[in-house]
């Protein structure tokens, strides 16, 4: 098994009912999932060798951990802190009658209730979440709200780029204007279907200076329904959404049943084009991209701009 699963939990006794023995079962319910997927599975273990560097080796190695905060044990979260600080790839888990605090609860939990079933509840939850980052993970809070802060700087880059962009634009529009026949300055709109939309909010900047309208669906039913009530220029999707990670293939077949003539741009991480990128050109994507620059070039193309 190449891939590596360290699971953060009690060991010792919490409350009357969750003793050691029974962490020591609920670790080996944790460990037969992950190995069946394909995962070597350990745990902290209580003894004066297991150093903290030792731990926090396991912590930053591994490439999924799981954290199982159920009675709110302070090493648990602790060392759920040093995770989430380090890397993506964490797993929670929480019993049903306990509440999370806020700072994590966007972050997505894997709520379970003790009842006959409890392995295969949580088995299907768990491959949900291993499937979902295999594409893109969003489980860490820190990481969150640094990259915003690596967002907003480049944000401000962007909205110079623009005024360059445009200024040479304005410059060689004399010589060289390339406008849309068929369509009105002010008319021009993109249907972008993203869960995250703030992520491409200064790209549509970029472009809403233009005159270029942005409608915004977070899900493949919305941008459906959006489709079929309005006319667009191009349509851009990403691929992973929730729990489903091949939802712009869902959104492209349903483009395709309706006979959709609309160029589809698909805007997406490596990882995601690099497992769905062939299947979504079959379904007929015009474009398919993971650089800033490259779809800012597609949208400038197709909308003549």
């Amino acid at each position: 098994m190449g891939k590596k699963c360290f699971v953060i939990m009690p060991f010792s006794k919490t409350t009357d009912v969750h003793d050691e023995n029974y962490w020591t079962e609920f670790f080996n319910i944790i460990k037969r999932i992950m190995e069946s997927n394909g995962y070597s599975c350990t745990r902290s273990e209580v003894g004066p060798y297991k150093l903290f560097s030792n731990i926090v080796a396991n912590i930053e190695n591994s490439d999924v951990v799981v954290a199982v905060l159920t009675d709110f044990n302070s090493n648990v979260w602790y060392e759920l802190g040093i995770r989430h600080t380090l890397k993506t790839g964490t797993i929670m888990l929480l019993q049903d009658d306990q509440s999370p605090p806020f700072d994590i609860k966007d972050f997505g939990i894997i709520f379970y209730k003790e009842s006959l079933g409890l392995e295969q509840r949580i088995q299907i939850q768990i491959e949900d979440y291993l499937t979902k980052m295999d594409v893109e993970a969003h489980d860490s809070p820190v990481i969150s709200a640094l990259n915003n802060k690596v967002y907003n700087s480049v944000e401000k880059r962007l909205e110079e780029m623009q005024k360059l962009i445009w200024s040479l634009v304005d410059e060689s529009s004399s010589t060289h204007k390339r406008v849309k026949s068929n369509i009105k300055e002010g008319q021009l709109k993109v249907l972008w279907v993203d869960d995250y939309p703030i992520n491409n909010e200064a790209i549509m900047n970029l472009f809403k200076s233009k005159n270029v309208q942005f409608d915004i669906a977070i899900s493949t039913d919305q941008g459906i329904e959006l489709f079929q009530r309005e006319s667009y220029d191009i349509i851009i999707t990403d691929m992973g959404r929730g729990s489903e990670s091949d939802a712009g293939l869902s959104l492209l077949k349903e483009l395709k049943d309706l006979h959709c003539k609309t160029p589809v741009i698909v805007y997406a991480s490596y990882t995601a084009i690099k497992k769905y990128g062939n299947e979504a050109r079959q379904l007929g994507a015009y474009t398919i991209t993971s650089g800033v620059k490259s779809i800012i070039s597609s949208i400038s193309e197709i909308l003549q701009v």
